[in-house]
């Protein structure tokens, strides 16, 4: 049985409908990348250079506080770079800067106490936390990464943590002295431990006899 050329007009017809919605209807893009932000700890651990790409003409500078408030950030030798060198920027206080709209890597330097580093953003970054070779983040008693972390080893046995599309990331990190202090007061607070207790079973197992 043949198609009528009435059928044949009308799939014709409805195929360039479908031609033209396809079109004519707006694309979808694709979710817009993370920016980048790397801090590189100093080789004595008292401090740790940023190096965070911005968009747009404002940036927050800031850290959680004890209760999680929003605490801004002290920082030395900010510097806002473009592609042909630093720009002028505005200081508006509770660590907000201003610059002229466009893409940007903010740089700065901010000291670290008690070797632990805290960094938090207002949207999400990919952020990468650079180890000198003198420090360590592995043991869980006197190291800790945050959530998402991925620690892996980097060029010049340097120490990298990564993490993709984080809010806040912190990094706690120690030397092999350190370690070597920690377990060597283990151990000895252990060899006390027996002393004290071994005599104690002993007793109690005669008694109860």
């Amino acid at each position: 049985m043949r198609t009528s050329s009435r059928d044949r007009r009308g799939h014709i017809i409805a195929a360039l409908c479908l031609a033209l919605i396809l079109i004519s209807a707006p694309a979808i893009s694709a979710p817009a990348a993370a920016q980048e932000a790397v801090f590189q700890v100093l080789p004595d651990g008292t401090a740790y250079e940023a190096s965070i790409e911005v968009s747009g003409d404002t940036y927050t500078l800031w850290t959680p506080g004890l209760l999680g408030e929003r605490v801004p950030l002290q920082v030395e030798d900010l510097e806002v770079l473009g592609p042909m060198g630093p720009v002028e920027y505005r200081e508006e206080g509770r660590g907000v800067i201003t610059f002229p709209e466009g893409n940007y890597t903010i740089s700065y330097r901010v000291p670290v106490r008690n070797n632990q580093l805290v960094a938090a953003f207002d949207t999400p970054y990919n952020v990468t936390v650079v180890l000198p070779p003198v420090f360590k983040v592995d043991n869980p008693l006197i190291g800790m990464v945050s959530t998402g972390g991925v620690v892996s080893p980097g060029p010049n046995e340097t120490t990298e943590i990564a993490w993709e599309g984080a809010r806040v990331v912190e990094v706690r990190f120690y030397t092999a002295e350190r370690e070597i202090l920690l377990t060597t007061f283990g151990t000895i607070w252990l060899a006390v431990a027996v002393v004290l207790v071994f005599p104690l079973l002993i007793s109690r197992r005669r008694g109860g006899r």
